[in-house]
């Protein structure tokens, strides 16, 4: 088995009588997307930074066996000053700690993944949120990382940088491990091949999303709406009479659908709490 990118190896981290993170543990390899999704509270954050190096561990342990160097990171809130260019960010960027040797990513290379290539020498002091928050994952990115680590990366954006984000991270998918908090679980559904669940500090569930979605989001349900007016809804164990009964009617058939459980419900259904 190859050894994973980063371990975390039941960790916990407490603040006063406050547990944050009560022994959890994690792996991750790669490459693909991973979703980190909790409540607020619920240690998200905190193990971002505990992997990171910015928070000790209170018991337990975090090993990075590509090297911290190789983890690149984008809070929330990515803040730069304003003076400088979006092309003097990223050579700030690169010019910080010892660089990583045969990076795929130039400054243009970097600028022209987040689409900011023809703002290369705009200031960053004019720049919306959305150009903002892609403007730090170009940051990240000239460092060569391994594993990208996104911490709401979507907060706060309007629709459109909303979609650029989520464009941007689908395309990294494919070429390294991106780890992302959200509190959007519908953004996470359709990213993420790999979940880990946190509530209150604990972990829930890590592994592939698909199998946490059979583990908790329950059976599709079959929906028959009527020209009348009448619903029908079935288990699939249901589903052949519904079906029978549908065609024998089929000239008074509104709408047929499947209709799934979603990473929402699983998650309120895994946690053992209503949204």
């Amino acid at each position: 088995m190859a050894e994973p990118y980063l371990e975390v190896r039941d960790v916990s981290v407490r603040f006063g009588d406050f547990t944050a993170l009560d022994k959890v543990s994690w792996s991750v390899d790669g490459p693909g997307v991973v979703g980190l999704i909790g409540l607020n509270g619920a240690g998200k954050t905190t193990l971002i930074r505990t992997i990171l190096g910015l928070q000790p561990v209170g018991s337990g342990s975090v090993c990075v066996p590509i090297g911290l160097g190789a983890l690149g990171y984008c809070p929330d809130t990515p803040g730069f000053e304003p003076w400088l260019t979006a092309r003097e960010v990223l050579q700030q960027s690169r010019a910080i700690g010892s660089a990583r040797p045969d990076s795929a990513w130039s400054i243009d290379a970097a600028l022209e993944a987040v689409d900011l290539q023809r703002h290369a020498h705009r200031r960053a002091g004019g720049f919306s949120r959305g150009m903002l928050q892609r403007l730090g994952i170009a940051a990240a990115l000239v460092r060569a990382p391994e594993v990208l680590i996104l911490d709401e990366p979507t907060s706060a954006l309007d629709p459109e940088g909303r979609a650029a984000v989520l464009a941007l991270i689908r395309d990294l998918g494919d070429r390294m491990t991106v780890v992302f908090s959200s509190h959007l679980l519908a953004d996470v559904e359709d990213l993420a091949d790999r979940l880990l669940v946190l509530h209150r500090g604990r972990t829930v569930f890590a592994g592939p999303t698909a199998e946490f979605l059979d583990l908790h989001a329950g059976a599709p349900t079959l929906r028959i709406a009527m020209n009348s007016g009448r619903i029908v809804e079935a288990e699939p164990a249901a589903w052949g009479p519904a079906l029978a009964d549908a065609a024998a009617h089929s000239g008074e058939i509104a709408d047929i659908r499947l209709t799934r459980p979603s990473l929402t419900d699983a998650f309120f259904t895994a946690i053992g709490e209503r949204g």
